[in-house]
């Protein structure tokens, strides 16, 4: 199960992927399949066909933070940024902590020009996560833009 992984491992790299061009690979979730597959069919310009897994595994594992923040990566990879919006929020109402969804919404922010609100994501994963690799990717974004 995804839920063995340890998320900031596992996302750290992916959180760098929000700005990196389109060809780059996501790292490889340990215990779900299904979730590795839509990973791939992502990677691959698959996003519906991962959506619709990624849908998949949701209504299995209802409400994991971790599978609605790979829809909503699946999402702004198809520049969908309203839906991305959707399912990190559904993401925080589940875990308001979730180093990977805060990471991902404010880079979605800082994207959007609402950089106060991408400020209020790295002070939450500032208090929460310390010096977390999510964190350090998002301080990053912010000092360079």
């Amino acid at each position: 199960m995804l839920r063995s992984l340890s998320f900031s491992a596992a996302l750290a790299g992916a959180v760098l992927l929000a700005a990196a061009p389109a060809g780059a690979v996501l790292p490889e979730p340990a215990g779900d399949p299904d979730i590795s597959a839509a990973l791939g069919m992502i990677d691959a310009g698959r996003g519906p066909l991962a959506l619709e897994l990624l849908e998949a595994v949701l209504a299995r594992l209802p409400g994991d933070p971790d599978v609605l923040t790979y829809i909503a990566f699946a999402h702004r990879r198809q520049n969908n940024e309203a839906a991305a919006e959707a399912a990190y929020r559904a993401a925080l109402t589940t875990n308001p902590n979730h180093p990977g969804a805060l990471a991902y919404q404010g880079s979605l922010f800082l994207k959007q020009g609402r950089r106060p609100e991408a400020e209020a994501n790295l002070a939450r994963l500032t208090a929460n996560c310390g010096s977390c690799a999510e964190r350090e990717t998002l301080a990053r974004e912010l000092a360079t833009r």
